[in-house]
């Protein structure tokens, strides 16, 4: 019988992630800073990559981050469908994980969008992004929060679910900070280049308190995706198994001289 080959050390994507995404926002803004394309202090995160040579990073940095985080999030449904098999939850909930799957792959989708199309080239596509990674992420993590309350105690322990709770409860709070904040601080803006936005501009405590809540979501939403690190050091995953269709497999041996009826229909390549 083939032996199956495993991935294993499946925790090191959450850390990844952890460190990975906060680092590449730190490189980027410094860079930002140091060639005066941004203001040091509270910028959006989108708005410290705007500019080349740091918007060059910045994108190559989240189409790296968005494959990992779409490889996380489906490791992560792999393991609640097992769990919900197992102890056999209701349909409700095998649903609800399906739902999550799709949020959770739609973020790292608008994340990579955002990182691509800057506010300069086309600020209509990079809003979409921009909320789309924001917004399907917090519906992510409320949703993963309230699946882990409902395992408890088979998921995680009683203190990383309270922690899940409360950084969706703030995630929710900070994203809708952001939104409103945003508008606010736009209606008396009277600046010319917002990436370089100044109290004399107008609207800046707005401004302020919406910039501030972007990076305290993406810090939030960096620790609850860390919080699944001891989870996914207790499962793992099989490679994926590519196989001949059987009509294909019978002719591709025919060649050379087998017997068709001796060729495996899941004959592997």
């Amino acid at each position: 019988m083939e032996k199956q080959e495993i991935f294993t050390n499946l925790h090191y994507l959450p850390i990844f992630m952890f460190v990975s995404l906060p680092a590449s926002f730190i490189i980027t803004y410094t860079i930002a800073v140091i060639k005066g394309h941004v203001v040091p202090g509270f910028p959006y995160i989108s708005d410290t990559g705007t500019y080349p040579p740091e918007s060059c990073l910045f994108a190559q940095f989240l189409n790296i981050i968005a494959v990992i985080m779409a490889i996380s999030v489906y490791v992560r449904y792999g393991q609640l469908k097992e769990i919900s098999s197992t102890y056999q939850l209701s349909a409700y909930w095998q649903k609800i994980n399906k739902i999550t799957l799709i949020l959770g792959m739609i973020t790292p989708i608008g994340m990579s969008i955002a990182g691509n199309f800057q506010e300069t080239s086309n600020l209509i596509i990079h809003l979409c992004g921009a909320f789309t990674c924001f917004g399907c992420g917090t519906a992510y993590i409320s949703l993963q929060a309230v699946y882990s309350y409902r395992l408890q105690p088979l998921g995680c322990s009683p203190k990383i679910t309270i922690l899940r709770l409360g950084l969706s409860i703030f995630c929710t709070i900070s994203f809708f900070v952001v939104i409103i904040g945003a508008g606010l601080a736009l209606k008396d803006y009277k600046g010319n280049n917002p990436r370089t936005w100044s109290p004399e501009d107008g609207g800046w405590e707005m401004h302020l308190l919406s910039t501030i809540s972007e990076w305290l979501l993406a810090i939030a939403t960096c620790i609850f995706l860390l919080s699944f690190t001891h989870e996914f050091r207790e499962i793992e995953m099989t490679y994926p198994k590519v196989t001949y269709k059987e009509d294909y497999a019978k002719k591709m041996y025919g060649l050379f001289n087998a017997s068709p009826d001796s060729v495996s229909p899941t004959t592997s390549i």
